[in-house]
C-alpha cells in the first residue's frame, strides 16, 4: 500500500481519507517544492495512505491529529503587539502549534478548510506582531527569546506545508519571510545551555526557509558547538547541574538537538555521527537519557531526579536508532500529538516507525 501511495504522490493524487469528516480534496495539487523539515508533504501523504490501510503507528497518530484539528479549525488566533512572553505558555506558543497542526491536517487530507485556517494563524501574527519585548539572545533573563526560539519554527513548518496548497499565496509568503527575517530570527537565543539548543534549532529552520546559506551554515556550526559541551559519557554538564530537574533539562536540550539532526539529514548533512570536542556523540547523550528516563535510580548528579513525561523527541531518536530502550519509552505514550511546549509536536505522525521493527 505504501508503494502504491508513493506512486500516487508522484502523480499529484491525494491519499485515501482515513477519517470521517476529513475527505481529501479531488483537486489536491502535486507537490511543487517538497524538502520538508521534520516531514515533507510527500511523506505525510504516504503516511496518510498507510493510515487508511490500517498501518500503525500512522493510523492512531492521524486519528489523533484529525480529532484535534476538527476542534482547532474553528478557533481564532490571538496575536499581540508588542509581544512579551514571561512564562512558558501563552498565545504565541499555542498559535504557532495550531498553525502547524492545521497545516499537517491539510497535508494529510487535502481538506482546504484546514489550509485556510492554518494560513489565518500564520498571517495574524506576521501582520500584527512587529515588536518583541524581552528578546535579548545572550541574556538568561529574556524569556521571550527562549520561547520564540522553542516555538516560532512551528510557523515555518506550517508555511512550508501550505505553499503547495495555493491557499498560501506568494504575497503571503513575502510578508512571512520579512517577519521571519526582521522580527523572529534576531531573537534566537545564543546561550550555551538548552536555550542555545532551542536558538540553534530556530536559526537552522529560519535560515533554511529564507534561503540564507551562510546563516544556515552558522546555525549548523552553533549546533556542533553545543554538542562540544556534552561530556564523553553523554551527560550535559549545564543541564545536570539543575538538581532534581536535571533529567528534564537534559531531555529538553536533546529535543532540539534531535530535531536539527533530522533537518540537517534532509539537507545532506550528517550530525548523527558528529563527535563533539568533549568526546560524545548525540547517540551517547540519548542513550544516557534513555537509561534514566526508564529508571531514575542511580542518577549521579543529585540525590533525587524527577522523571519527565516522555515527549516528542523520543520519536525522532527512535526513527534513527530503533533500540529497545527507546521503544519501551514510547510504547505507553503513543501517539504523541498536541501536548508540548515547542514547535516539535505530532512526531508519531511525522516520524514514527513501528515499534520492534
Amino acid at each position: 500500500m505504501v508503494l502504491v501511495a508513493a506512486a500516487a504522490i508522484r502523480e499529484g493524487k491525494p491519499p485515501a481519507s482515513s477519517s470521517p469528516g476529513a475527505t481529501a480534496s479531488a483537486s489536491l495539487p502535486a507537490v511543487l517544492s517538497d524538502r520538508g523539515y521534520l516531514v515533507s508533504l510527500a511523506e505525510l501523504r504516504a503516511r496518510a495512505a498507510a493510515a487508511a490501510a490500517g498501518r500503525q503507528p500512522d493510523q492512531s497518530a492521524l486519528a489523533d491529529l484529525l480529532g484535534w484539528a476538527e476542534t482547532a479549525v474553528d478557533t481564532q488566533p490571538d496575536p499581540t503587539e508588542p509581544l512579551e512572553i514571561k512564562g512558558t505558555t501563552g498565545p504565541f506558543v499555542d498559535d504557532s502549534a495550531t498553525a502547524y497542526g492545521l497545516a499537517l491536517a491539510w497535508g494529510a487530507t487535502g481538506n482546504p478548510r484546514y489550509a485556510t485556517a492554518a494560513r489565518a494563524f500564520v498571517l495574524a501574527w506576521t501582520q500584527r506582531t512587529r515588536t518583541l519585548v524581552g528578546a535579548c539572545p545572550a541574556d538568561g533573563d529574556c524569556q521571550t527569546s527562549l520561547i520564540v526560539s522553542r516555538t516560532a519554527a512551528g510557523f515555518v513548518f506550517a508555511a512550508d506545508l501550505l505553499v503547495p496548497s495555493r491557499v498560501f499565496t506568494a504575497a503571503d509568503d513575502a510578508i512571512f519571510r520579512d517577519w521571519l527575517r526582521t522580527v523572529i530570527l534576531p531573537a534566537a537565543s545564543e546561550r550555551t545551555n538548552n536555550w542555545g539548543d532551542a536558538g540553534a534549532f530556530l536559526r537552522v529552520v529560519a535560515t533554511d526557509y529564507l534561503g540564507d546559506p551562510a546563516g544556515f551554515t552558522a546555525a549548523i556550526d552553533a549546533w556542533r558547538a553545543q554538542l562540544d559541551l556534552v561530556a564523553a559519557d553523554g551527560h550535559i554538564p549545564e543541564e545536570v547541574r539543575r538538581g532534581s530537574a536535571g533529567l528534564s533539562y537534559t531531555v529538553e536540550a536533546l529535543l532540539y538537538k534531535l530535531a536539527v539532526a533530522r533537518i540537517a539529514e534532509r539537507r545532506g548533512i550528517d550530525l548523527w555521527t558528529y563527535r563533539g570536542a568533549g568526546g560524545a556523540t548525540l547517540h551517547d547523550a540519548v542513550e544516557l537519557a534513555a537509561r534514566y528516563q526508564q529508571d531514575t535510580s542511580g542518577w549521579p548528579w543529585a540525590g533525587h531526579v524527577d522523571q519527565p513525561t516522555p515527549g516528542p523527541g523520543w520519536e525522532l531518536a527512535y526513527a534513527h536508532w530503533p533500540e529497545p530502550a527507546i521503544a519501551s519509552i514510547l510504547a505507553p505514550v503513543r501517539p504523541l500529538g498536541w501536548p508540548g511546549h515547542s514547535a516539535i509536536r505530532w512526531t508519531t505522525l511525522t516520524n514514527g516507525i513501528p515499534l520492534g521493527g
